[in-house]
Parts: C-alpha cells; structure tokens; sequence
C-alpha cells in the first residue's frame, strides 16, 4: 500500500492573518465551548488588527503572496529509507514468519529438489527464468492444492548451484537474521499498535475490531479497517461510550510499541509507519496531553511531529533527546537518533561521539551476555582455557568486534554450532543465527559512523571551496541544495562540465591554483585523508558482519582491464533508472553473500573513499569485486533492490571524469592500440614482482579463490573493503596490490609506499595508467551513446525509423558528485596530468 499523502499543515498554520486553509487537528472530545473561544480570539484579533491597516497592510500582502510551506512528519525525512523497501511491508505475519524461519535453515539453499516435484498452478505463467535470480528463488512449491501460491508461484529455479563453503565452515543465511528479525518484529508491533490505535479512535472492543476484520474485503489488515471506519484524517470514528481513561490507556499501550518499533530499527519502522497514513497521527501527542512525562510517548511523537519539507535541519534541535538521554542513560537508541539528527545538522563530530558511545555499550553487552551464556562450562574446561599462554590459538581478543564469521565466537572457540540433517548429513548453524549473535543496534552504529565521517570530509571540503569562492550556502525555499557546477556570483565559478583540461580548467589557471592552495594545505588535507580512512575502516566492520561464499575457480585469460569494463557494465545495468541491458553472465556459480538493505551502500561508499584518496591502482580490483558481489546480492522476497545514493554518484564520478578529463582518456598501458605486448601480459611498472609473463585471473566477475581465502567463509576484512577487494590480483591480477590499509595519496605515496626505492614519478605513471584503465569503458559508452543518438536523430529526419518516446530519468546523485571531483582536480588530477 502506498503511503497517503502529506498533510497540508503549513508554517503558517498558526497565524489567524494567513489565508491558507490547514488540515483540521483531531482532538479527542470536541466540544462548542472551545470552538466558541477560537471564534471570540479571531474577533478580538482582527479588531485589534484593523486598528493598524496602514502599518500591517504592506506586510500582509507579502505574507499572502509567499507560497505555501508543506509539512510532514519528521520520520519521511531520513535517510536510507528507499533501501527497505519490499514486500515484508504487506505480507501476511505467519508468511513473514515461515521466511524467516526458512532463512535460519541452513539446508534452505541446498536442499535436494527431488524430495517433492513443484505442484502445477492455476496462476498465470511465469516469467522467463533471469540467471541473476538468487537466495529463495531457488526454493519449489510444495504448498497445499488449496492454499494461497502468490508469492512463490512466480518464483524461478536457481541456475546454478550456490558456492560451498570451506570444510568445517557453515552455510551463511540468505539474508542477515538481524535484520530479518526486525523488519518482522518492527511488523507485529505496528500493526499492533494500529489496532490500538483504531479502537481508541473508533470505540470498539477487541472481538468486535476482530470481526470486522475477519469480514470481506478487509484482508485482515488494520489499516484497511481504520479506513472503513473513516479514521483517516480526522481520526474521529464511531461514537461508542469508552470512558477517557480507556481510551488514554490504548493509546499509551500503542504508542509503547511504536517506540519498541524505533527501538529496534528506525529507519525500517519509518517506512513501515508511512504505510498506515494517519492512523499515527497525533497518536502520542494526545498521550502527552495526559502524561507529559511519558517517555515512549516523547520519543515517538518526535519522529511523528510535522515539520517543513525537507527542512530537518532548520526545524529539528536535539533538546528533546538530550532530555530523554539524561534520563535514560542505558537506552542506547537515544544515542543513535541525536547521533543521526547531529548529521542533518552538521555536526559530526558531536554525530560521531554519540555513535561511538552507543557502539561501545553494545559490544559490551554483547560480550556480557556471551559470558553468561557460556557460564556453563565445567571447572575443567576453565581451567584449561586459564592456563593458554598469550599468543595461543583461542587466546586472542577480539576487542569487541565481530570476528571473521561474521558473529562473535563462543567461549570455546567453535564458530558453529553441528547437528544432523534430515537425511542423515551433518549440518552446520551458522554464527549469525545463533544467541550470541550481534545485536542489530552494532552494525547499524557502525554503518551511520562511517556515513558521519565520509560526509564531515565532504562538508569541509564544501565549506572551504564556498569561503574561496566568496558565496555563502543558503537554503532554498523549495529545499534544493547548492550544487558547485551552478556556482552564481562566485570569484572562480566553480566546478566546470565538459572542459578537457578537467573540473577546475586548465592546469596553469588561476581558478585551480586557488583550488591548490586552500585544498592541498597540509593540515586541511590530512583532516581529510583521516576522515576517508576511519569511514572506510568502519565501512569493512560494517560489511564483515555479513559472511560470503567465493565460487570455484574459473582461469580464462582476462586482464584487469576487461574486468574493469565487465565492472562497469554490470554496475550501470544494475543503476537505478539505467535502461542499459547487463552483459552476459559467465557460467561459473555467482559468489554468495548474506544479504543486508545497506550492503550497497557502504561498499560503493567504500569506492568514493578510493577516489578521495587518490587510490586508482587499489580501485580497480576493489571495483570488480564489488560489482561481481553486488550483482549476486538478492534480498527477494523480503525485500526489493535497494536505490543507492553511493552507487549513483560513484558512477557520476566516473561519466563526468569522462567526458571532462583529456588525459584520462587516453589508451592505457593495457591497451592494444598502444601496447605492443599481450593484452594480458602486465607492463612492467605494473607487474608484480613475483608474477610471470602471463597472468591469468577468474573469469569476472567471480574473483579467485586464492586471492581471497579459498572458498569459504572469508575473513573480516576479506568481505569487504581494501584487504578483500584491493587485494585481488595479489596472485593473479596485473596489479601489486595495495597495503592493508588504504593507499596514501599520489603526492605522498614514496613515504606510503612499500618499495621505498621506486621513485615517485612511477608511481604517479602507475596510478595515472590505473585511472585511464578506470576510465576506458566508461569514455567507450559514451562513445555508443553518442553514435546510437546521432544514427537514430539521422534516421528520425529522414523517415527511416519511428521517433522513440522521451526517456525522463531523474539524476539520483546529489552535490557530492561535484564536491569530489573538485577535491579530485585539486589534489590529484594536476599531479596525474604533469606525468601524462
């Protein structure tokens, strides 16, 4: 069901002069007195107002000429929300919860299909089977003849087996069990709360709601009853005698599970509260009326308050949670919220500490609840672990953070938990299914203080070129933000489009050489290089709380170079509104990896920190595996693919170095037009200096086994990041792979490198190859686009083909697109063009 319209409350709601008619406030039991004393102060107002026509006269004519401010809740305005979008929105809780079960099996993905032949279906055919279908498409139906077969009907059999793990390892679960037990927890507790919320508004008892449910045309849901009963906008129903206290205690009861819901994962409760339209409305504001110390009921109603559209900032301070924090210091998702709204108003290293707080209380519980889990053990077993001596295998610490498989490990070192299948074959449960488990709040802490630093570098970058170009950053009315290639009035004009010297001109102008000089201070930079880098570390904690299955090894001879130009092709097929068609898919196994509605994000996030950080070398494998992996991502049938900001902008980045950098077009070193070599063969600054003259790699986008742990479960980092994604090729890829830890950048890369004795120009030639190699396909797309458009214009005037319809595709990015690519000409570009 689609969220119903914002309501029409507007900041001048409250103001008796304003002409603009609002949305009537419901208020529990209207009576004519009140109205009667509103009537009386609008008469007494506007009296005293024609006192003063000559005075006021002028300004009431501006006020009734500004437009109309539209206000929403609060909640519509986070971030992220596009990303947990799915069916597990409407589908039935006994159906939401066999997924989940089904999710925890470890024998879902490789149970044998010759148990039970699907049943035929009278539903309508299904679509063609897509190779790229993963997780619960591979499952049959064997549900009843009579029982409802929507859902996996249409469902296609998987095309190839999944990966298997490495000996002695589990199976890691189609989608995260964290996530998954709270969208379905978040699920039964609003549409609880709804319930309540529609017998307080409309009178009835519990048997009496349940049958109107049960009736036709209802489908069991409350939604669809608060709307039979014409608790829409109102929220006035059914004038049934229920006495005050009644129905304050209904309410308090629903608002108690709305704050559980945003306990447990806001952003997903957000989504899911926007699908009820106003059965929430005001809910916990009469809760207040009668308690103004209600706690759950202060912190729902500030996710439900209505505010201006799209001004959060503006229209949000943190006094409220940093009431709520004092008074519930234990309560860790009042860390979490101040730490999101300290972002939305710029403040991240206020964002940053909170983060950082509520992290470390959860990996302290975490590990107090593993203690008393594991409080068990017989004295034996404890005096056997007292007496391993440090370095021992079991005796290190893991300092609160999740372990390679992706869960903590018990106390007694065993990763997973055995037991017998139903055909008698030993099965192992996974970590992450298990009590031990991390709680949701961990990863999610450590997703929003990685997005907290990446956007602090990006905000002082912004404000350091505004201070150059003299402008200050003001908020439209409409709520649009500033964008650096529209710079109006600027000294220097800001970022360009399509100039071939690259974003800020040429190399010996003056708009750079401003660039340079306030963006290349050595203190300014290092700030920033440290922020990439902690966003990038928390990034790869982030992503190794999720497990991965590597599939077989498949040799063929591919270069980095075609793998990078498979990279792109599969990332733009796979972007939001992209009406590109996806290349073919190779015939080794897809590679396998636990699903999570924020997994794309924070690796794409993961590449804006190689291109800040002027990593081109380590962005190229980073980028393949991070095409391959995402590529074989599926969340279905709980949730849809994900709209990822990162993604979008991570290939803007790429078109508009493109079309707007001469030098990085150019035929790169692996090129055969101006190599004389092989095409797989490395050059020889390029090469390994262990690798032979032929390298062969996995034939993309599956990576090699060996470069990334064999074919189990990878390590920590390995999932994710520069130690998993930089690393391939370390064996059989063209590149020597980058360090552990980020790549400095160009200009200081001969005190960060790991050959001390190469000289910096080599360097500055190998990177700049790099980011020719990055760029080759995206320049070749261009190319096809541009002749398709023209033949088709050609074809148009001479009658020879129909006029296509016009594609509308609205740009996704935002203004950090421009952000990077002037920090990028200033810091990096200039140096690759002076080795071009």
């Amino acid at each position: 069901m689609l969220p119903s319209p914002p309501s029409t409350h507007t900041s001048r709601s409250s103001s008796p002069d304003s002409p603009i008619i609002t949305t009537n406030e419901s208020t529990d039991v209207p009576e004519a007195p009140s109205h009667t004393k509103k009537k009386k102060k609008k008469k007494a107002k506007k009296s005293a107002k024609g006192k003063d026509t000559n005075t006021k006269g002028a300004g009431g004519h501006e006020e009734r000429d500004r437009p109309p401010v539209l206000c929403i809740s609060r909640n519509k305005h986070w971030r992220y929300i596009s990303s947990y979008h799915g069916p597990w929105l409407q589908l039935p809780l006994e159906l939401l919860d066999s997924l989940l079960l089904l999710n925890l099996d470890p024998a879902t993905l490789h149970a044998a299909d010759t148990r039970l032949p699907p049943l035929p279906s009278n539903a309508l055919p299904p679509p063609p089977p897509k190779q790229r279908d993963r997780g619960f498409a591979s499952l049959g139906d064997y549900s009843p003849p009579d029982s409802p077969r929507h859902i996996f009907t249409t469902l296609p059999p998987s095309p190839a087996p999944f990966p298997t793990p490495r000996p002695g390892k589990a199976t890691p679960p189609p989608i995260d069990p964290g996530v998954f037990r709270s969208v379905a927890h978040i699920r039964r507790l609003i549409d609880e709360a709804a319930e309540l919320s529609v017998r307080a508004s409309s009178g009835l008892s519990a048997a009496a709601l349940g049958s109107i449910r049960g009736g036709t045309g209802m489908n069991g849901n409350a939604w669809n009853t608060a709307h039979s009963l014409g608790l829409n906008d109102t929220g006035n129903g059914r004038n049934v005698a229920m006495s005050a206290m009644r129905v304050h205690r209904l309410r308090a009861l629903a608002v108690q599970k709305l704050a559980a819901a945003y306990k447990t994962d806001e952003i997903a409760s957000s989504v899911m509260v926007m699908q009820g339209g106003s059965v929430f409305d005001e809910i916990a504001e009469r809760v207040l009326k009668v308690d103004p110390n209600d706690v759950d009921a202060r912190y729902v109603h500030f996710f439900h308050e209505k505010i201006p559209s799209r001004q959060l900032a503006e229209s949000t301070s943190t006094h409220l949670l940093d009431e709520l924090i004092t008074q519930n210091p234990h309560r860790l998702e009042f860390y979490r919220t101040r730490g999101i709204v300290h972002c939305f108003r710029d403040e991240y290293a206020l964002a940053a500490k909170d983060l950082t707080f509520a992290l470390k209380e959860a990996r302290a519980q975490r590990k107090a609840r593993s203690v008393h889990m594991n409080g068990n053990l017989s004295d034996k077993q404890r005096g056997k672990g007292s007496k391993k001596k440090k370095g021992k295998a079991g005796g290190s610490k893991s300092n609160g953070q999740a372990p390679p498989s992706g869960t903590s490990a018990d106390a007694g070192g065993t990763d997973a938990v055995a037991f017998d299948g139903p055909d008698g074959e030993s099965i192992m449960l996974h970590p992450s299914v298990l009590p031990d488990a991390p709680e949701p709040i961990e990863p999610q802490c450590l997703f929003l203080r990685a997005a907290a630093y990446l956007q602090h570098a990006v905000f002082l970058i912004e404000g350091a070129i505004f201070k150059l170009e003299g402008i200050c950053k003001v908020p439209s009315l409409d709520g649009a933000e500033m964008r650096l290639c529209y710079v109006e009035n600027g000294k220097y004009g800001g970022v360009e489009i399509g100039n071939p010297d690259g974003p800020l001109g040429k190399g010996d102008g003056a708009k750079l050489l401003a660039y340079r000089s306030v963006l290349t201070d050595p203190t300014f930079r290092e700030q920033i290089l440290s922020l990439v880098k902690k966003s990038m570390r928390d990034h790869r904690q982030f992503l190794s709380h999720f497990d991965t299955l590597e599939s077989a090894p498949g040799y063929t001879e591919v270069d980095i170079a075609q793998r990078t130009e498979y990279a792109f092709l599969l990332s733009e097929s796979l972007r939001p509104g992209s009406q590109s068609s996806p290349p073919p898919v190779p015939s080794t196994p897809p590679m396998f990896t636990t699903y999570h509605p924020l997994l794309v994000e924070s690796h794409f996030s993961i590449l804006i920190g190689h291109l800040m950080l002027g990593d081109f070398p380590g962005l190229l494998p980073a980028f393949s595996r991070t095409a391959a992996l995402v590529d074989g991502l599926e969340g279905y049938p709980v949730f849809l693919p994900p709209r990822s900001m990162a993604q979008a902008e991570f290939i803007e980045v790429l078109e508009r170095l493109a079309s707007g950098w001469r030098n990085g077009i150019q035929p790169h070193s692996l090129s055969r037009a101006n190599s004389k070599q092989l095409a797989i063969e490395a050059p020889r600054a390029l090469r390994s200096p262990k690798a032979k003259p032929v390298n062969r790699i996995p034939t993309p986008p599956t990576p090699d086994v060996d470069e990334f742990g064999a074919s189990g479960s990878t390590h920590a980092a390995d999932v994710n990041g520069a130690d998993s994604s930089s690393s391939a090729g370390s064996s059989s890829s063209t590149y020597v792979p980058p360090s552990p830890s980020p790549r400095e950048t160009p200009s200081a890369s001969a005190s960060a490198s790991a050959d001390e004795d190469e000289p910096p120009r080599e360097k500055l030639a190998e990177a700049l190859d790099a980011a020719r190699i990055l760029l080759a396909p995206v320049a070749k797309r261009r190319r096809e686009k541009a002749e398709r458009a023209a033949a088709e214009k050609a074809g148009v005037k001479t009658g020879g083909g129909a006029k296509k319809p016009l594609n509308i595709n609205i740009p996704l990015h935002g203004p950090r697109v421009e952000i990077v690519l002037a920090w990028m000409a200033a810091v990096f570009l200039c140096e690759l063009d002076g080795v071009a």
